[in-house]
């Protein structure tokens, strides 16, 4: 077990030492945004079978660590403003209803709008 006392790292440590997410990033190319959120690695794309590449490719890279994971596939629900299983219909949506579900939020200051433009369809959820 890569966790244990006796090695000197803690497993997270050890863990980003193999850079799994730039690994995975080499892997699939562009067509897929791969970034870590502490023991997640996350990887965002714009269609499902994209997003099923992605998770072949993290097992294969996991595995070829010796190392286990969870994997879960989710998308953008703007309706819902979640992430939801992809087998899930999304119903109904429309930018007038989301206007007046955002009525009460802040608006975000210019220079962070480029930054929310972009919402991918998929999220890679790489929980290890």
């Amino acid at each position: 077990m890569l966790g244990d006392d006796e090695h000197g790292l803690t497993f997270w440590e050890r863990l980003r030492a193999l850079d799994l997410d730039d690994d995975a990033q080499k892997r699939l190319g562009s067509q897929v945004t791969v970034t870590r959120d502490g023991n997640r690695m996350l990887m965002y794309t714009h269609t499902l079978e994209d997003a099923q590449e992605a998770e072949r490719t993290a097992k294969d890279l996991v595995a070829d660590d010796h190392l286990e994971a969870a994997y879960t596939i989710t998308r953008w629900n703007p309706a819902e403003q979640a992430w939801t299983d992809p087998s899930v219909p999304v119903g109904p949506h429309d930018a007038a209803g989301d206007a007046a579900k955002n009525a009460d939020m802040e608006v975000p200051d210019p220079r962070y709008v480029v930054l929310q433009a972009y919402k991918p369809e998929f999220l890679r959820d790489l929980g290890l």
